[in-house]
C-alpha cells in the first residue's frame, strides 16, 4: 500500500522463486487485511507465507492498529499463527530503533529482528539495546540487496565487526 510495493515484492518473488498472493478477486480497493486473509487462504500447508507491512511507523497508531489487525486476521485464518513475527529494524538508526522495538512489541508481540544496512558504515550497534531490553533476538542480517545478502545473524561476527 505503498508506491511501487506491489512490483517490488514481485521483483523478489521472482527472484527467489516464490509465488505471490495478488489482491482478492472482485474487490476494487483492498485493504491490508483483505490482502493477507486471501494469501492466508490462499496458502499450502508447509508453506512458508511472508507479510510484508510495507515500513509501518511505530508513531502513527492508526498504521499500528492495522498491523494489529493483521496480525488478527492471520490467526484466525491459520492455526497456530503467526508463527514468527519479524521487525526489520535499519542499521542506520540508532537509539530510536529501541522505541520502535517498544512499540512494535507492544502491538504485536516480535519473536525476532532483521537488521539491515549493514553494507553501508553503520554498525547497527544499537539493537544490542533493543535485545538486552525487550529479550528479543536478531535472527537475520541484510549486509546488501541481493538474496544471498539476508544471512543468518552471526553474534561473533556482529561483535567483531562492531569492534573493529
Amino acid at each position: 500500500f505503498r508506491a511501487a510495493a506491489k512490483e517490488q515484492l514481485e521483483v523478489w518473488a521472482e527472484r527467489t522463486g516464490s509465488s505471490m498472493a495478488e489482491y482478492p478477486p472482485g474487490i476494487e480497493n483492498p485493504s491490508p487485511m483483505d490482502v493477507l486473509k486471501h494469501a492466508a487462504q490462499s496458502a499450502n500447508a508447509g508453506d512458508v507465507l511472508i507479510c510484508d507491512t510495507s515500513g509501518r511507523l511505530h508513531n502513527n497508531f492508526a498504521l499500528m492498529d492495522e498491523i494489529e489487525q493483521c496480525k488478527k486476521v492471520l490467526a484466525s485464518t491459520i492455526t497456530g499463527a503467526p508463527h514468527e513475527t519479524l521487525l526489520v529494524l535499519d542499521g542506520t538508526t540508532g537509539l530510536n530503533m529501541l522505541n520502535q522495538a517498544r512499540d512494535f512489541d507492544d502491538y504485536i508481540g516480535i519473536t525476532g529482528l532483521v537488521l539491515t544496512k549493514l553494507d553501508g558504515t553503520a554498525r547497527g550497534g544499537a539493537v544490542v539495546s533493543v535485545c538486552d531490553e525487550l529479550k528479543i533476538p536478531i535472527k537475520f542480517i541484510g549486509v546488501g540487496e541481493t538474496v544471498n545478502d539476508l544471512q543468518p545473524f552471526d553474534a561473533k561476527a556482529f561483535v567483531d565487526a562492531i569492534i573493529s
